[in-house]
């Protein structure tokens, strides 16, 4: 559970990241929408209702009439599809038509038709057509039905006329015969009873007859057995587009969130495949070294932008903050040795294409220089990135120009060309107590020139996203080699999301930084970190120089971890 909490935490931070990307890529899926929605417009419909009367069956008593769902699909068939198209210019097909139209069956005997076009009008026309063509081929259907009845009751009319006629025929032989045999004898007697029977069935086919004669002529007053005509009960309504806000918004909201699911999963699987470091956690486990300070950074982009920068960089508090306390771990009670000592020698590392992370050291020398601290800022080893700063730094100011807070130079890989520049500048190199000296590598190959990177401790300032965990750790294991610490990472520009700490615990953040020291000796004499880390340019310097502040901070150190 909770490695999954962790890895929903950083996809989140992932598309907050990116959040600029998911935006465009919504307002992209909505235009999508809108431009589909142009390209194919819902369409306009139009509705008409026909009713299908019920009649009585002759001789059952029961209700029956047209089947509505055999009717509906009598409507979509060719025969009354044709007849509609012929009723409509320009005329469609067949097909198109069917394709337009749609039946449904609200009551036993109702049909509800429903018909769609580009305009309202073609809408209102193809419904009002297909239910005319409906009612006239149910008409059609209705006439042939009825002359089919009335030839089969005029065949059953003339079969009874043909039986009347013989039972007239018996009628007067029987009488013929009882007039002449008389009623007394056998067959006189047989005769009468033959003639009742046959007066009986001449009444009842008298009635037939004229039942026959009345159907025939259509005011027998009883039920037909075929049914009543139908008919259009509701005309086509004006055709209108039902809800056409509705498809509006759905398109709009649909592309909008498809293309941002689509974008979301192609930024988290770009994002799988980074190998670039983000949060602070991640640039310290990389070369486990801690994080400890993290500023915004402001990457002038020319020598003036980088001497405006020397001359009045103004952090706001969180940035001062962050910076004051680093200050406080690496020159901690500073002023009370720097009388005795030379400076404490800061070297800040980063890479030539990391604006960001170059801009650490010059921010770290000026807010030193604006606290009162006396401080210096060298360009140590250049990089064709770092042209604009090497240019500031070795910039001959001008009589009407105001000067920089602090001292500003360039070493170009000389050893003891900073010495020779402070004393120019500054009179006496003893009286700077803090000197950033600014070391610019290549990603690709990190290699510090061994005469100017020297100093009593390092940092590597690394811009978030900027570099991968081969790059700091080629990087760290070069300025190692040369017996120089890494002992903290400043990162430039955090990521905004990061809610990481870099694995800095309070009680580290609280005291300075400390030292390790060598338990086998390098190179044959045993000896620690820090008097290994001694300036190679720096111990010609009068006074006892930096070769006498890198011991003096070490015993300084000393005293503070044997401090309750």
């Amino acid at each position: 559970m909770s490695e999954q909490s962790v890895d929903l935490r950083s996809t989140w931070a992932v598309l907050r990241r990116r959040a600029v990307v998911l935006v465009l890529a919504a307002v992209l899926g909505a235009g999508g929408g809108v431009a589909l929605l142009t390209l194919r417009p819902p369409a306009f419909t139009s509705t008409s209702v026909v009713l299908l009367p019920t009649v009585s069956q002759a001789g059952s008593g029961r209700l029956g009439g047209y089947d509505s769902a055999t009717q509906a699909l009598i409507v979509t068939s060719s025969e009354v599809l044709d007849r509609a198209a012929e009723q409509l210019s320009p005329r469609p097909s067949v097909a198109e038509a069917a394709d337009r139209i749609t039946v449904d069956t609200p009551a036993s005997a109702v049909l509800r038709i429903t018909a769609s076009g580009p305009t309202g009008k073609g809408a209102e026309e193809l419904a009002a057509a297909v239910a005319s063509s409906l009612v006239d081929y149910l008409e059609e259907t209705r006439g042939s039905l009825r002359a089919a009845q009335q030839a089969q009751l005029q065949g059953r009319l003339d079969t009874l006329l043909k039986s009347l006629d013989s039972v007239n025929a018996q009628i007067r032989g029987a009488t013929t015969r009882i007039a002449t045999n008389g009623t007394t004898t056998a067959a006189g007697l047989a005769d009468a009873a033959a003639l009742a029977d046959l007066t009986a069935v001449k009444a009842s086919t008298l009635l037939d007859v004229e039942a026959l004669r009345k159907q025939l002529a259509g005011d027998d007053g009883s039920d037909s057995s075929s049914p009543a005509a139908a008919s259009v009960i509701q005309p086509a309504s004006k055709g209108e587009r039902e809800g056409y806000a509705t498809d509006v918004l759905l398109n709009v909201l649909g592309g909008a969130t498809a293309l941002t699911l689509l974008a979301a999963a192609v930024v988290v699987m770009t994002n799988k495949r980074d190998p670039k470091l983000r949060s602070r956690d991640e640039l310290a486990d990389s070369v486990g070294i801690p994080v400890v300070a993290s500023v915004r950074a402001r990457p002038p982009r020319s020598a003036g932008a980088w001497l405006d920068l020397l001359r009045g960089y103004d952090p706001d508090s969180t940035d001062g903050w962050a910076l004051r306390r680093l200050l406080h771990s690496l020159v901690a009670d500073v002023e009370a040795d720097r009388g005795a000592h030379g400076p404490v020698v800061v070297v800040v590392l980063s890479f030539g294409d990391d604006a960001g992370g170059l801009t650490v050291g010059p921010q770290i020398a000026a807010f030193a220089a604006s606290t009162g601290l006396a401080a210096e800022l060298v360009a140590m080893q250049e990089h064709r990135s770092a042209t604009h700063l090497w240019a500031a730094c070795s910039h001959t100011p001008r009589h009407d120009e105001a000067p920089l807070p602090l001292a500003v130079s360039t070493a170009q890989g000389r050893p003891g060309a900073h010495a020779a520049v402070l004393s120019d500048e500054e009179g006496d190199p003893e009286q700077v107590a803090l000197s950033v000296r600014v070391v610019v590598l290549d990603r690709d190959r990190p290699e510090p020139d061994p005469a100017v990177v020297d100093g009593h401790v390092a940092l590597f300032a690394v811009s978030s996203a900027a570099a991968t965990r081969r790059n700091l750790a080629d990087a760290v294991v070069a300025v190692d080699r040369l017996g120089l610490d890494v002992v903290g990472l400043v990162v430039a520009n955090p990521d905004p999301f990061d809610r990481t700490t870099g694995r800095l615990v309070t009680v580290q953040a609280r005291g300075p930084l400390a030292r390790p020291t060598w338990i086998t000796p390098r190179g044959g004499a045993r000896t620690t970190r820090s008097d290994a880390a001694t300036p190679r340019g720096d111990t010609a310097a009068p006074g006892g120089g930096a070769a006498t502040s890198s011991t003096s901070a070490a015993r300084r150190r000393d005293r503070r971890r044997s401090q309750p």
